[in-house]
């Protein structure tokens, strides 16, 4: 009576398993490294952040204080640099960074579209899926094993060390450096 189900039935199920293999997704892992900070002025803002490790798992926790207006005169750049040996000389800027900008079109990107979908369930830092809405809080942020999970990120990544800079300036007095140094490895599953 149905001569055809069970090939039929066969066939989808491979086309789903086939399908599911093929879906887009990263094909990489990342360790971190290492994570520090620096500012000239800690009033305004500072930075205690660790990288913490459990097990097989690592992630990073700490604190972000806060302490000033975001107005048009804060900038903010991301530097992504890669370098296939870790040294310091062989660390070479990559296509995916971000030159300087300002706060407000940094919360309407690159934050939303990858710091929140990375590190939004890890975090009490402001979210603003609908759009930006000043002012931003001035608060201590709290960052509690935060990972990457590759979300708004490249699906294919070579092997190697990547640095991510990223610099918020408020002139005359401010200027914040945060680094983070990840080890990339290709998932074979």
């Amino acid at each position: 009576m149905l001569p055809f189900s069970v090939p039929f039935l066969l066939f989808v199920g491979i086309f789903v398993y086939l399908y599911d293999d093929c879906a887009a997704r990263n094909n990489w892992e990342a360790t971190p490294i290492s994570i520090s900070g620096s500012t000239t002025n800690p009033s305004d803002m500072d930075m205690d952040l660790r990288i913490e490790h459990k097990a097989r798992d690592f992630s990073f926790s700490g604190t972000f204080f806060w302490n000033i207006d975001m107005d048009d005169n804060v900038m903010v750049e991301m530097r992504i640099l890669s370098s296939y040996s870790g040294k310091e000389e062989d660390y070479k800027m990559t296509p995916w960074s971000i030159p300087p900008q300002k706060f407000v079109d940094y919360i309407e990107t690159f934050y939303k579209d990858i710091i929140m979908a990375n590190l939004g369930d890890c975090t009490d830092l402001p979210r603003y899926d609908d759009g930006y809405v000043p002012p931003w809080p001035k608060a201590t942020y709290n960052f509690t094993r935060c990972t990457m999970n590759g979300k708004g990120l490249p699906e294919v990544l070579a092997e190697g060390f990547y640095r991510a800079e990223a610099v918020i300036s408020s002139p005359p007095s401010l200027a914040v450096n945060l680094s983070v140094v990840v080890r990339i490895r290709t998932k074979m599953f």
